[in-house]
C-alpha cells in the first residue's frame, strides 16, 4: 500500500507541534503515553515523538520546496 501522496499541511503542522512539545515536556506528566520509569520501554514515546517530528519536517520540506532531492539509499546491497 502506498502512503498518500499529498498529506495536507494542518496535518504537517499539527505533529510537528505535538512532536516538539511531547519532546520538550517529556517527564511533565500532562501527556506522557509510557511512563519513563519502566525499564527499557520507558523512552520509546519520546522515540516516536522524534521520529514524527523529523517524519513531518521532511513531508514539510518535499511540500514547500519545489527542489526537494530524497534522501539518497544507503543500505547495503544483499
Amino acid at each position: 500500500m502506498q502512503p498518500p501522496k499529498n498529506i495536507p499541511i494542518p496535518v504537517i503542522v499539527l505533529s510537528i507541534l505535538f512532536s516538539i512539545v511531547y519532546i520538550i515536556n517529556p517527564t511533565a506528566g500532562f501527556i506522557e503515553f509510557i511512563p519513563d520509569n519502566i525499564p527499557l520501554i520507558g523512552n520509546l514515546d519520546e522515540a516516536g515523538a522524534t521520529a514524527l517530528l523529523i517524519w513531518a519536517i521532511n513531508e514539510w520540506r518535499k511540500q514547500r520546496d519545489s527542489t526537494f532531492v530524497p534522501p539518497r539509499d544507503v543500505s547495503p546491497k544483499s
